[in-house]
């Protein structure tokens, strides 16, 4: 299995963050690295983060199904001001093992390294998050890419001690989190936190199958370069929405907008459609300015999944037409 460099794993932090739905600025590329993150309702912190690669180590004196991170360069300490986070990285399981910061600043062993089992990195590649105890009672946190950032705000609840069986079997199956089973919690907090990351889980899930349904492609354009989202076709907001893969479409950021803007749209046929009452709106107000370009950029009908069981559901798409008020 591979190792990265550090300049590697500096670009897997910054494309972690992005996956995340966040953008960073890099303040220091020396460990701890040092960013300072952002989102678009310009919330900003900073985040001082300590990693190592995640690997077995050890020869055959360590136990098969123990993998460890080898503390060696640095001292981990807490910066001052900024949330720091010490994390592993797993290539072959492509996940963060996340470690509670305040049991490892200092430790500076002949050999210091901290260990987390692979059934837990395991657990996190199929299920996004896992969550486990270590011998000396510390709770290791692993999980995918996309949630790295989610991971920094909450870890000083995600680590605290004495989480209950009931937490720790959410945290481990996102998938059962939901408002009835979190309802009746006691600790507001983790609740909050656990809440927090089902909702993550279930948006990321959805993105993931509608994206590679359409081949990472806009359905209203063709275009790729990363740029695409995975849009509602029954706006999320709406009580009729669902995440399932036929109630979602593939768009790249300006068709997203313009389709939850209502200028353009898809029929019940999967025809594209523009909206001339809103070009005469924008007019009007004279904000029609590289209609023409726009509008060429458009297909005569949206491309479509390869499996037809992913194709749009003509119900969703009719019903979406009349909760956005679309107007030809």
């Amino acid at each position: 299995m591979a190792t990265l460099r550090n300049r590697e794993l500096l670009d897997l932090i910054v494309g972690s963050i992005s996956e995340s739905g966040w953008n960073c600025l890099i303040i220091d590329t020396n460990k701890p690295f040092r960013l300072r993150i952002y989102d678009k309702s310009s919330k900003v912190f900073e985040v001082a983060v300590y990693i190592w690669n995640c690997t077995h180590g050890g020869g055959t004196k360590r136990a098969a199904d123990e993998y460890r991170i080898q503390l060696t360069g640095v001292i981990p300490q807490r910066t001052a001001g900024v949330t720091t986070a010490i994390l592993g990285w797993h290539e072959g399981y492509g996940v963060f093992a996340g470690f509670d910061i305040d049991w490892h600043i200092n430790q500076n062993s002949q050999s210091p390294s901290i260990q987390i089992k692979e059934e837990t990195l395991k657990a996190a590649h199929k299920k996004a998050f896992s969550v486990s105890q270590r011998q000396n009672g510390e709770l290791a946190v692993a999980f995918r890419p996309e949630f790295l950032v989610d991971y920094i705000l909450n870890s000083r609840s995600l680590h605290e001690q004495g989480i209950s069986s009931r937490d720790l079997s959410l945290l481990n199956d996102l998938s059962t989190a939901n408002s009835d089973c979190l309802a009746d919690k006691k600790n507001i907090e983790r609740e909050t936190v656990i809440s927090t990351i089902a909702r993550k889980y279930r948006a990321a899930d959805f993105r993931g199958r509608v994206l590679s349904a359409y081949q990472h492609r806009c359905a209203f354009c063709g275009v790729q370069l990363k740029l695409i989202d995975a849009a509602h076709i029954i706006p999320v907001a709406s009580e009729a929405s669902t995440d399932e893969t036929v109630n979602g479409i593939a768009l790249c950021k300006l068709h997203h907008f313009a389709y939850d803007r209502n200028l353009v749209s898809f029929n019940a046929d999967y025809t594209v459609e523009v909206s001339s009452s809103e070009q005469s709106r924008l007019a009007a107000k004279n904000l029609a300015g590289g209609f023409g370009s726009f509008k060429k950029s458009l297909l005569t009908a949206i491309i479509l999944p390869a499996d037809k069981r992913d194709y749009p559901s003509t119900e969703y798409i009719t019903k979406s037409r009349k909760i956005r008020r679309w107007t030809p």
